[in-house]
């Protein structure tokens, strides 16, 4: 199969080294025998961006997230039809506030937004940082993750992790994220994808359907994310 990913804005919106998480799709997919073609959209570049099969745009600053938004709204129409089409979207970090319907900043000035939702964000001056434990109930598995956010993102009505350890949308250890047939937000960094092998073959599988076959296994990435699910789980028990 011939894949084409897109990565908006890699060159604002990369505030984590997320060029990892469509780097490590693109290997993996290729591994299991895909033809990938990776493009970037730059912050001020004007091009078509139909017919994509996975979308992704990761965190930047709340300045850059600002920026990246009155760009991201040119494309709005191309975006919402992909998203109605069930192409993959992934977006991580802050980027994730900008599928919903505004933003307010912490001196009190709203951005209008995607809109794919109808829920809102609302930055204040207090960050909120940490290593997280997600449960991913369409798969089962706990994720691991980070966050660093000054946000909290209410009126969620499809989330898609509910955290054990970390804050939520709205609410400490509450239900985090949003989804819309496939187009995913999270506000987990990491990168999401490196850390987590159980989400990359997730992402995987929408993308591919009926020709997914879980051939591929990285060693390192399964060490990596056991060593760090282990080492979060007994940092929680501490604490209960």
């Amino acid at each position: 199969m011939e894949l084409k990913l897109l990565h908006i804005f890699d060159d604002v919106m990369n505030l984590y080294g997320e060029y990892a998480n469509v780097a490590v799709m693109a290997r993996y997919l290729t591994d299991l025998g895909h033809t990938v073609t990776v493009d970037t959209l730059s912050l001020y570049e004007k091009k078509d961006i139909s017919g994509y099969d996975l979308y992704y745009m990761g965190a930047g600053t709340e300045r850059r997230q600002k920026l990246a938004l009155a760009q991201l709204l040119t494309y709005r129409e191309a975006l919402l039809r992909a998203c109605d089409e069930g192409k993959v979207m992934l977006f991580t970090g802050n980027a994730f506030e900008l599928l919903g319907a505004s933003v307010t900043d912490s001196e009190g000035k709203t951005y209008d937004c995607l809109h794919l939702a109808d829920f809102t964000t609302a930055e204040g001056t207090r960050r909120i940082t940490g290593d997280c434990l997600a449960k991913f109930d369409e798969t089962g598995d706990v994720l691991v993750g980070f966050m660093n956010k000054c946000s909290r993102t209410t009126g969620v009505e499809t989330p898609i992790f509910k955290l054990q350890m970390g804050f939520g949308n709205d609410a400490d250890r509450g239900a985090e994220g949003f989804r819309k047939n496939n187009c995913l937000g999270t506000h987990l960094t990491g990168p999401i994808l490196v850390k987590n092998p159980a989400m990359l073959k997730y992402i995987a599988r929408l993308l591919l359907g009926a020709d997914y076959a879980d051939a591929v296994t990285y060693s390192y990435m399964e060490k990596g994310y056991e060593t760090t699910r282990s080492e979060l789980q007994k940092r929680l028990e501490q604490t209960k």
